[in-house]
Order: C-alpha cells, then structure tokens, then sequence
C-alpha cells in the first residue's frame, strides 16, 4: 500500500509541471524585439544628421532603415492577429 502511494505522489507530481493548456500567448513584444527597433531608430537619426550625401548612400541606407521598421511593424500586427503576442 505504502509503495502504491508513493508512486501515484511521484507521477502526479512528475506531471503536475506539465501544462494541460495551451501556453498563454505573450503578453508583449519580446525585448529583443524593441532593442532592435531602438537601434534601428538612432541608427536612422544617426544617419539623418549625419552631413554629406555619401553619394546618395546615406539617403539609402535610411530608406533601408525605415523598410525594416515597417517590417517591424507589420510583424508585430501579425503576430496580435495570430494571438502570438496580445
């Protein structure tokens, strides 16, 4: 009886730590997320003050920028639509 005990206490606590629901989506934007859109920000501002034209590939390299933001953007609008942040 004792030894019967024991192992029904040891599977119910080996799988009390596993979830029967499905995991909670995040609550937010993963932090990685905001530092790259930070750097991307004051890369671009960097960029804006910046001076010479550089042959037009300073104005470029901020276009690049702000595709990546929207990219950004877009990214974080799907994933609220598919409940993978909220």
């Amino acid at each position: 009886m004792r030894i019967a005990t024991i192992i029904v206490l040891a599977v119910l606590i080996m799988f009390s730590t596993v979830s029967v629901l499905p995991a909670s989506p995040q609550r937010d934007v993963p932090a990685e997320v905001n530092s790259a859109r930070q750097a991307l920000q004051n890369a671009r501002n960097e960029l804006e003050h910046a001076g010479a034209q550089w042959g037009g590939h300073r104005v470029a390299a901020m276009k690049h920028i702000d595709e990546a933001l929207k990219e950004l953007r877009d990214a974080e609008g799907w994933a609220r639509v598919h409940h993978d942040i909220k």
